[in-house]
């Protein structure tokens, strides 16, 4: 675990839905945490080639590269990344778990609950 303040921590929010992207950076923002945002996979791979972030927040279902295939790719290329993803999605944990077999990340069904969040989040941070 490291000690380093909340404000030295980095999330990555992959949603396409602008109004959750602008909720998720608010919130995160406020308890302190450096918070950047893409709107599809690929541009969430372009971001993750420059910045190393602590915590991916993941949106599954996107245009262009969806969560589904952003999540295999790392897993085939950078699986230790996975532990610092956070999976919110509409569909039910078990669907996503069956379809993503051996990825270790979370599940955060949406509606997902702000404080929940955080907590996830802190948890990710806490465990690097």
């Amino acid at each position: 675990m490291s000690d380093k303040p909340a404000k030295e921590y980095s999330v990555l929010v992959v949603e396409d839905d602008p109004a959750i992207q602008r909720l998720v950076k608010k919130v995160l923002g406020r308890v302190g945490y450096q918070v950047e945002t893409a709107c599809d996979g690929i541009e969430a791979v372009l971001k993750l080639g420059v910045v190393d972030y602590d915590v991916i927040i993941l949106d599954l279902m996107m245009p262009n590269l969806d969560g589904f295939s952003f999540v295999s790719t790392m897993a085939e290329h950078d699986p230790e990344r996975l532990k610092r993803v956070i999976v919110t999605s509409a569909a039910s944990p078990g669907v996503i778990k069956e379809r993503m077999k051996g990825t270790p990340f979370l599940v955060l069904p949406k509606p997902f609950d702000i404080q929940e969040l955080i907590a996830h989040v802190r948890a990710c941070v806490k465990a690097q």
